[in-house]
């Protein structure tokens, strides 16, 4: 892949890969997941077997040994409700499966949930603090009612819906009595945005519900919010390389699970994959990540790296809800 060559870091930088090809492009931790991620889904492995070295390197020196995760930044922290805490862990250990290495076992022990300074702890305790986030943005307790079970069943070793304990069910419960009667997303209320609550339900259950195998109910109500995130430019919610992953990987998944509206979802997949050639599409062999990258001149607001993954991830989403849409891809390209 030429445009991953062009993103190379310096043999001496610690971190193999930058956000762009400009000079003075940042590099971090999800970058170098990112440009191995794309480099997989290439076939790429003279390119991923140069960064190993490094990127091995920079993937282990991300363990918190004082709280038993990855944590290249600093997100378990006190304070409001909103804040992304499990992320890192999460894609840090992407990183080690893209390198066929084993990360370090994730730690056990619902008594780690108290090295959680954000996180309630005792049975009665969730509770009132979910209550109060949810007053205060229902798309900002979604997100912290999810992060808070993702960390509960994983250090209590539970991988499955019916092996979760009492105070778990209880959560998830509570999750579930918060699902929008019209959309069936949760987190999503009048002062809430359509894309956003899609894009955050999108994260809560590829994270927690469908790992831990949540039958979610009414999923047509899904596909029908998803859709009408479109936007007349073809593309999803914002335009951004992020909200048509989301969206796409929405119809993509309840689409295997129901006929409804299936010829109009393939339909805007397409229009959307069109338009992200259009509209998203680097002259580099890239992607932008935001619309507003194609006018960016500061370096360090340009994320090419993570655009170009993350339009890899949503053609396999796409070929996922219709295989023979992929033989055409040359023809969708250029269809819009």
């Amino acid at each position: 892949m030429c445009y991953v060559a062009s993103v190379e870091t310096n043999s001496n930088d610690p971190l193999p890969f930058r956000d762009n090809p400009q000079p003075g492009a940042p590099a971090n931790i999800e970058t170098t997941v990112w440009a191995l991620s794309a480099l997989r889904q290439v076939g790429a492995q003279d390119a991923i077997d140069r960064a190993r070295p490094r990127a091995l390197a920079a993937l282990r020196a991300a363990y918190n040994p004082d709280l038993g995760i990855y944590e290249p930044n600093a997100t378990q922290i006190g304070g409001g409700p909103g804040t992304w805490r499990m992320h890192f862990d999460a894609v840090v250990r992407i990183g080690f499966e893209l390198l066929d290495e084993t990360p370090r076992p994730f730690p056990r022990g619902l008594e780690r949930m108290s090295d959680l300074p954000w996180a309630p702890v005792g049975e009665d305790a969730w509770r009132p603090w979910l209550d109060q986030t949810w007053a205060e943005d229902p798309r900002a307790a979604a997100k912290a009612a999810f992060q808070y079970l993702w960390f509960y069943t994983r250090f209590a070793g539970t991988n499955h819906v019916d092996d979760i304990d009492d105070q778990a069910q209880q959560v998830l419960a509570y999750l579930e009595s918060r699902r929008d009667p019209a959309t069936g997303f949760i987190g999503m209320s009048s002062d809430v945005d359509l894309g956003w609550a899609m894009r955050g339900h999108r994260n809560l259950a590829l994270n927690l519900l469908w790992p831990l195998g949540v039958d979610e109910p009414g999923v047509e109500r899904m596909i029908d919010a998803t859709l009408a995130c479109r936007r007349p430019d073809g593309l999803f919610h914002d335009g951004g390389m992020c909200a048509n992953m989301d969206a796409v990987h929405l119809l993509a998944e309840y689409g295997r699970r129901t006929p409804h509206r299936r010829a109009e979802s393939i339909r805007s997949t397409r229009r959307c994959v069109a338009a992200m050639f259009c509209r998203l599409a680097s002259p580099d062999g890239s992607f932008f990540y935001e619309l507003s990258e194609r006018q960016a001149t500061d370096p360090a607001n340009i994320h090419t790296t993570n655009g170009l993954a993350f339009a890899l991830f949503t053609l396999n989403y796409w070929q996922a809800l219709d295989l023979a849409t992929w033989d055409e891809l040359g023809e969708v390209v250029g269809s819009d």
